[in-house]
């Protein structure tokens, strides 16, 4: 047994890294020193000082050994966050004595798993079992682990975990199940999973290690995975290997694949590593949220456990900012891209998806981008059309548009088609409308005029609303995915409609503001007229094509904007400023709105 001891790991991590610097420079000293004193023979004074050298970087180089061995051990002990000191009870003395119990205990094991392959029976197997307790309070020792590990090899390792799984999960596969996988946490192979754990995390395994993720079966790696906290590295290499295996790969290709779920849940207990997963990892990542991979798994908690894992990876302030952005990136890219199954697939609809709802939730703060995307893009294609037509001043798409990277990669095509996935899910679509009314609204448009004389406040206005009128037409042209009612249909135009001009309602002044209820009343009137002009439209009451019924509907969008700045204590436009702002809003609304229409049908 060994002893009680009290480390504060910061410290020690500290003292380590202070006695490497130590070895440094002892070790690039001494052959400098040593030819010194070959050189000046028996005029060197102080002979003794080269072997208090020696023995002063040796002292260094053991210490920082048993530290490392006692902080590792500790920490694997003490799973906690806290900070200062930990305290437990060392499973052994020294790592000499670790490694001479593993190779005692591996034996056993071995000898038992020897008796077995003789009988087959299930008495020889409990004495497997029987042989492994012995692990139980010594796997967190990683000097142990190693040795255990280099004992039983490989081979022997997997085989392990294969004849559990023959003698105590039967019919489990394609990976635990949930019951299975508490169970196995609860005996032998939760503890070869926290000794590979310890092992492997603290740099202790050696190659053929290292190549056994490539060769070892599905079940066996996301067993590993799944009952024990494996590090970030391995992890994400099981991963990549898993899920560039072909599909049919398993012995069992038809069974339900509890080895998606086993992987997306220990991708939820290890957010940071699946957001670098996912930034880092755009194919692989892009198997895991394929509309295909979801429905065939045959485990409907798959959807679930990946929702999971992607609230802890995407979620605001979650990890590095940067690592973040290109993993929101990926996502969008796999489920907006051009031949995505989430949408217009035979697979259906994704109506009460976990996925579409932890993606819509966690979307706010990507909103700007997305917006900027789609009106660089807007203002890039008024540029080329003006050039092409010959305008001799052609308008400059204005620099402050202009998405910043990495978001100036993303294609705004894939953004809409993004959105037009989640919103087949009726829930998330009235959450990203409720999302996008707060970012235009947070925006106070109303604190600028179109005419502003100075001019900041007319940049600032042209800015403003041509992000928000570029959001409304990705969520309109995401919209024409959504498989709902006329009705619904028609309050969802009626709303994105309104969307870049409903600032009115939180930033009006106060001095000649319209009461809540009769400023509300005024826009409820507003939007039931949009919602009549669409369903006449849907319901063929009305001769007009889908470009005329849009551009009447954007023109009643800019009527609105009109009034609320003059509500707003602007005062009115003149002819020209309308002009303007007339044209703006077409520029950025008119398509998105007339493909809608024409998708949807009239």
């Amino acid at each position: 047994m060994g002893e009680f001891v009290g480390i504060d790991p910061l410290g020690a991590d500290k003292l380590i890294r202070q006695m490497e610097t130590g070895k440094d420079v002892l070790g690039r000293t001494r052959p400098g020193l040593e030819s010194a004193i070959a050189e000046a023979g028996a005029d060197w004074a102080g002979r003794a000082g080269v072997t208090a050298m020696h023995r002063t970087w040796w002292f260094f180089h053991e210490s920082q050994q048993d530290l490392k061995w006692r902080v590792d051990t500790l920490k694997r002990m003490v799973p906690t966050q806290q900070k200062g000191m930990l305290t437990a009870t060392m499973p052994f003395s020294n790592q000499t004595e670790a490694a001479q119990a593993a190779k005692k205990d591996a034996a056993a094991i071995t000898e038992a798993l020897k008796r077995h392959d003789e009988h087959l029976s299930g008495q020889s197997w409990a004495e497997v079992e029987k042989a492994a307790a012995a692990l139980k309070g010594r796997v967190d020792d990683p000097a142990y682990a190693a040795a255990l590990l280099a004992a039983l090899g490989p081979t022997a390792f997997q085989k392990l975990f294969r004849d559990w799984m023959n003698n105590r999960a039967a019919g489990n596969r394609r990976g635990l199940t949930p019951e299975s996988a508490k169970r196995a946490g609860d005996g032998l192979p939760g503890l070869l999973a926290k000794a590979f754990a310890s092992a492997e995390s603290s740099g202790r395994l050696g190659t053929e290690w290292q190549k056994m993720v490539e060769t070892a079966p599905s079940d066996i790696l996301t067993t590993l995975v799944k009952l024990a906290p494996q590090s970030s590295t391995f992890l994400t290499k099981a991963a990549i290997n898993l899920l560039n295996r072909p599909p049919n790969s398993d012995a069992f290709p038809t069974d339900a694949n509890w080895n998606l779920y086993n992987l997306a849940k220990a991708f939820a207990a290890n957010p940071e590593a699946f957001q670098r997963f996912l930034a880092e990892h755009p194919k692989e990542a892009g198997t895991m949220l394929d509309a295909y991979t979801i429905r065939s798994s045959g485990v409907p908690a798959y959807e679930e456990a990946l929702a999971e894992a992607l609230d802890g990876a995407l979620k605001p302030k979650s990890g590095v900012d940067e690592v973040r952005e290109r993993a929101w990136i990926n996502v969008i890219n796999s489920i907006g891209s051009e031949h995505s199954l989430w949408i217009g697939g035979s697979l259906g609809t994704f109506p009460n998806s976990p996925v579409s709802r932890v993606l819509a939730k966690n979307i706010r703060p990507i909103f700007d981008n997305l917006a900027r995307g789609q009106a660089d893009k807007r203002a890039q294609e008024a540029y080329k059309q003006a050039v092409a037509d010959g305008v001799e001043n052609p308008p400059l798409p204005p620099p402050y548009l202009a998405p910043r990277a990495p978001w100036n990669t993303l294609d705004p095509a894939v953004s809409a088609r993004f959105f037009g996935a989640l919103m087949q899910d009726p829930a998330t679509a009235k959450t990203l409308m409720n999302l996008a009314k707060e970012y235009v609204q947070d925006m106070d448009m109303g604190r600028f005029h179109p005419s502003d004389q100075g001019n900041y406040g007319a940049a600032a206005f042209y800015n403003y609303s041509a992000r928000a009128g570029a959001l409304s037409s990705l969520l309109l042209s995401g919209s024409t995915y959504a498989e709902w009612s006329d009705d619904e249909y028609a309050e969802w135009l009626a709303d994105s409609i309104l969307m870049p001009v409903d600032f009115a309602d939180e930033f009006v002044p106060d001095v000649g503001k319209i009461p809540g209820t009769g400023k509300a009343k005024m826009l409820d009137e507003i939007k039931d007229r949009l919602k009549k002009m669409i369903t006449d439209y849907m319901d063929g009451k009305t001769p007009d094509d889908a470009g005329t019924v849009a551009n009447r509907l954007v023109n009643m969008q800019v009527d609105v904007m009109i009034k609320s700045l003059k509500e707003a204590g602007h005062g009115g436009l003149t002819s020209d400023e309308q002009a303007t702002l007339r044209d703006a809003a077409m520029g950025r609304m008119l398509g998105a709105l007339t493909n809608a229409l024409k998708v949807r049908g009239g």
